[in-house]
């Protein structure tokens, strides 16, 4: 087995997939169904957490309220996501960002909260899906994240199973998580700005480098 070969590791929303319009508005439409106001991008990028559930209680939603119709929010959230999502486009690098790294010997992968098959679509639509040696993503519905997510122990099988040293892997996103993920795993983490959270929120998770766009990446590469 190769112990030097390099993991670079993709979170799928608002990091690769520029949809953070998209989600907040689709938030938006799942508040007022939990009987809630609407909030502004920036209250969605002060407020924005995961679990989920968080960022339902920080905007008038009891965790009670959630769990309780979880099912059907669920099902406004993803389908009100999905019709504003359809022709979302990738984060401005993306591409080059990409190739740079399939070019120099790292192997891809995206790590997300989100819907594999979902995933999978957008990544044929925009033709991105061979850049990829994985996806890590759910196989269910969406309601597992109201309560927990599972990066960590994810990443960690992951890396056992392929191989990839912690020193060989980086992680890049743009929320809280990826920071948490790489001091979990002993990797290096990339924050991007612009995405889910305000950029204090992102400055505050202390990602070992913080870029304003993907390209910003290449530089910082060892």
């Amino acid at each position: 087995m190769n112990s030097s070969k390099k993991l670079f590791v993709f979170d799928w929303n608002g990091t690769i997939l520029s949809d953070t319009i998209p989600s907040w508005k689709a938030s938006n439409i799942c508040l007022n169904f939990y009987g809630a106001e609407s909030i502004s991008l920036l209250d969605f990028r002060k407020t924005f957490n995961f679990p989920v559930l968080k960022f339902y209680e920080d905007n008038g939603v009891s965790a009670e309220k959630v769990l309780e119709r979880k099912d059907e929010g669920n099902q406004v959230f993803q389908s009100s996501y999905e019709r504003l999502a359809d022709k979302t486009r990738t984060r401005t690098g993306a591409r080059e960002l990409l190739e740079h790294l399939n070019e120099n010997g790292y192997d891809c992968m995206i790590l997300s909260n989100y819907i594999t098959t979902k995933i999978e679509e957008h990544l044929d639509r925009l033709k991105l899906h061979h850049y990829f040696k994985d996806i890590n993503a759910h196989d269910c519905d969406g309601t597992t994240i109201l309560q927990s997510t599972t990066k960590v122990l994810r990443l960690r099988e992951y890396m056992k199973y392929k191989g990839y040293k912690a020193e060989n892997t980086s992680i890049i996103g743009d929320s809280m998580e990826e920071p948490e993920i790489a001091r979990e795993l002993g990797i290096k983490s990339y924050g991007i700005t612009d995405g889910g959270i305000t950029r204090k929120r992102l400055k505050d998770a202390d990602p070992d480098v913080i870029v304003h766009k993907l390209t910003d990446v290449i530089e910082h590469l060892e």
